[in-house]
């Protein structure tokens, strides 16, 4: 268990850690497992359309329509799959929720690798489910597809195919309106599956950034306590700001779309939306690097590139929230009030930003702010 713990270590903190401007601060691990689905275009839940229709608008429900996929596994296509990919460790899939106008392709991006290394899983069959009608209606199988070699789809959405990786976009019969929908990606050898969302926005849809080492955390290196204590068998919680995720809820209670823009490489998005979740934090777009990102300029650029494809995307940023000088960087590129730009720690109060230096003291002020003139998808379903 050591050996395998300690080379993720120095991933994580080579790729992440910047005590100047972007730590890291949370691991724990919620891979997720399935079944096999059905062919394309049918429905997973009995009663709804396998013949490319709408399904019908689904009835009240006191709680989501969970995924449960049904069959069984169908092994490896590949010799090589079983035995030099699948066994370096846990699967560690994941995708990268998308946030989209009306009219704007909707792409749907998985990573699938295995073990601290992050072997890539290549040249295998994964299956792209949709809830289509959140919370309440039938999980829809939209297709298959096989993971790439590296380099395979080029550059999209920002994130540059490594290998390993699913560009899945929605057929024209399957293109959302606005809303936020659940996506599976479920691999048909060992129904190991990644879990993320796509987010449909109406135009001048608002939104608020929260950058999450040390903004959302109370310091750069709270995964390394954690790690250490895993090491020992630990259970190490990263510690939040208090209030932190009040303040988060008290924008979305006035129809913000909460993003979580971080630096941290995407294999811990799963423990980065875990820690999230055991905050309380509103659900929202999350958003990690896909490939390492030094601190400083290099992490601002990234931050600010991912901020413009979401004002290409129409949506209005109308707050934002960090501890570094890069994101002040970068919420100054995309334009961000900085009467509105909220930055704790060191460099609160920079370059004319507005020195946060308690959530709790701060939620008055989230309060009195107006509700967002056009609202982001609603919360249906939770995390």
């Amino acid at each position: 268990m050591i050996a395998r713990v300690l080379p993720a270590a120095l991933v994580l903190l080579l790729a992440s850690c910047d005590s100047a401007s972007q730590g890291i601060a949370d691991l724990g691990v919620d891979l997720q497992s399935g079944d096999l689905g059905p062919p394309p275009d049918q429905v997973v839940t009995d009663g709804s359309p396998a013949d490319g229709s709408a399904p019908d608008a689904p009835p009240a429900c006191s709680a989501p329509t969970p995924f449960v996929p049904p069959g069984q596994p169908v092994g490896w296509k590949h010799t090589t799959t079983s035995l030099l990919v699948v066994t370096q460790g846990p699967a560690n899939h994941r995708g990268q929720d998308v946030v989209v106008a009306p009219g704007q392709p909707q792409v749907l991006i998985g990573k699938f690798a295995y073990g601290p290394f992050d072997k890539d899983l290549k040249s295998e069959d994964v299956e792209v489910y949709m809830q289509l009608e959140p919370p309440c209606g039938p999980w829809v199988l939209l297709g298959t597809q096989e993971t790439s070699e590296d380099g395979e789809y080029g550059t999209q959405y920002g994130i540059t195919d490594d290998g390993g990786r699913i560009f899945f976009t929605l057929p024209t019969d399957r293109v959302r309106p606005p809303g936020r929908y659940p996506v599976r990606m479920l691999v048909r050898g060992d129904h190991s599956m990644a879990a993320f969302s796509l987010f449909v926005v109406q135009p001048g849809a608002g939104a608020v950034v929260f950058d999450i080492d040390g903004t959302l955390t109370t310091d750069d290196f709270q995964l390394v306590s954690q790690l250490f204590s895993q090491l020992l068998n630990g259970t190490y919680v990263p510690k939040a700001y208090p209030d932190g995720a009040k303040a988060a809820s008290a924008w979305a209670a006035k129809g913000y779309l909460p993003v979580y823009l971080t630096g941290r490489p995407d294999t811990l998005r799963t423990v980065s939306q875990k820690w999230l979740v055991g905050q309380k934090a509103p659900p929202g777009a999350v958003h990690l690097t896909d490939t390492l990102t030094l601190p400083g300029a290099a992490t601002a650029t990234y931050k600010t590139d991912f901020l413009l494809k979401l004002q290409s995307a129409k949506v209005s940023l109308y707050a934002a929230y960090g501890n570094a000088t890069s994101d002040i960087e970068a919420y100054a590129a995309a334009t961000i009030d900085k009467s509105r730009t909220y930055i704790i720690g060191s460099n609160a109060g920079q370059q004319g930003t507005v020195a946060l230096t308690s959530y709790t003291a701060h939620l008055a002020t989230v309060q009195a702010m107006p509700a967002a003139s056009v609202p982001g998808p609603a919360d249906t379903y939770g995390w």
